[in-house]
C-alpha cells in the first residue's frame, strides 16, 4: 500500500482548507495554522493575514472606547455617537473582509486585504 506524500500545510491539510480555517476562525485559527508547521507560502500568507486584521479590529475598538470615554468625561457625549457610527462602519468592514477572505481562501485564491496586507509583511516579514 503506498501512502502519500507529507504536504508541506500545517496538520497535512490540502492548503486552501488550511488557509480557509485560518480565515474562518480569527487570529486564533490564524495562531494555529502559523505556528502549526509547514512551508506552504499561501497558508503562512492566510495566517498571518487574519492575525493582523482581528488585532487592527481589536485595537480601533480599544482606540474608539478610549476616545469614546474621554469625549464624555469632558462632557462632550455628542461626540460619542460618531464614534460608535465609527465603530458600527469599522465591524460591517471587518466583517466583508472576514468572508471575503474566509470563502476566496477556501477557492484556493490569496487574498491582499488593503492596507492590512502591507501590516502584515512588515510584522510578519521573517516567518513568511
Amino acid at each position: 500500500m503506498a501512502t502519500s506524500p507529507p504536504k508541506d500545510t500545517p496538520f497535512g491539510l490540502e492548503p486552501n482548507v488550511a488557509a480557509g480555517l485560518a480565515y474562518l476562525f480569527s487570529w486564533v485559527g490564524g495562531l494555529i495554522m502559523l505556528i502549526g508547521g509547514g512551508t506552504n507560502k499561501f497558508v503562512k500568507w492566510a495566517a498571518a493575514q487574519s492575525i493582523t486584521l482581528a488585532i487592527c479590529v481589536i485595537v480601533a475598538y480599544f482606540v474608539i472606547f478610549f476616545l469614546s470615554f474621554g469625549l464624555m468625561m469632558v462632557h462632550l457625549g455628542i461626540l460619542t455617537l460618531f464614534l460608535w457610527l465609527l465603530e458600527l462602519v469599522i465591524w460591517v468592514g471587518y466583517v466583508v473582509a472576514w468572508l471575503w477572505t474566509t470563502i476566496s481562501a477556501f477557492q484556493g485564491k490569496e487574498v491582499r486585504v488593503p492596507v492590512v496586507a502591507g501590516l502584515t509583511e512588515s510584522i510578519f516579514k521573517n516567518m513568511l
